[in-house]
């Protein structure tokens, strides 16, 4: 009886403070003191993820501008998942918006699958595209390899741009730079989160309930 209630006494204790939950003032009887070794659980690894970004670090977290005039910033005003996301403004071009260079993250003779979140604010749905720049050793000139052509993507509404990416095996990459653009509204503003790159055909993507999942299991209190 008394292993009993001291096992319960100590899981009390251990899932209090893992709520992150102030425990409420008792009187208990005095036990002997008992030394319990704990150990932080480790949140769990994406298998075969190359890069994950999701701002949570307040930080673009490789992300750049991309095209003259474009500023990016980092906002608590829209996210996908969590508190941050990535807000793209200023620009005047098709082809501007936001990029992140990967030619030392990914590697010949793999497949790679992509997954980043996007969001406007427009009345009216708008397309936007998530393309990679590349250009190997074999090619003469820069070349330009859709992720995910032009999807139409309505007002106020987190939506998916997702695909397989092949780099062939025995080149040496000179450029290889994922952007995100919006073609057809030059001077669209819009926000991104949650980029996974996974190394090959099964992708991974980012919810909001697996956010939440990965959150409890940090041991943060909701309410």
């Amino acid at each position: 009886m008394y292993k009993r209630f001291l096992v319960f006494l100590i899981l009390l204790s251990i899932l209090g403070v893992a709520a992150g939950c102030a425990p409420t003032e008792t009187k208990t009887a005095v036990l002997p003191e008992v030394k319990v070794e704990t150990k932080v659980a480790e949140v769990p690894e994406i298998a075969g993820a190359v890069i994950i970004t999701t701002f949570e670090t307040g930080e673009s977290e490789k992300w750049v501008a991309r095209g003259e005039g474009v500023s990016i910033l980092v906002t608590d005003k829209e996210a996908h998942t969590g508190k941050y996301s990535l807000y793209i403004k200023g620009r005047s071009s098709g082809w501007h918006g936001t990029q992140i260079q990967l030619k030392d993250l990914l590697k010949p003779g793999k497949v790679y699958s992509i997954s980043l979140w996007v969001m406007h604010k427009n009345e009216l749905p708008q397309h936007i595209g998530l393309t990679m720049q590349r250009k190997y050793n074999t090619d003469s000139s820069t070349q330009y390899d859709w992720i995910k052509h032009e999807m139409e993507i309505p007002g106020g509404k987190w939506v998916e741009l997702s695909g397989s990416y092949e780099i062939p095996a025995g080149v040496s990459i000179e450029d290889l730079t994922l952007y995100v653009e919006a073609p057809k509204n030059v001077n669209l503003e819009f926000y991104i989160d949650d980029l996974v790159i996974v190394e090959g055909k099964k992708g991974f993507k980012i919810t909001p309930e697996l956010f939440d999942l990965f959150a409890k299991y940090y041991g943060e209190c909701f309410n």
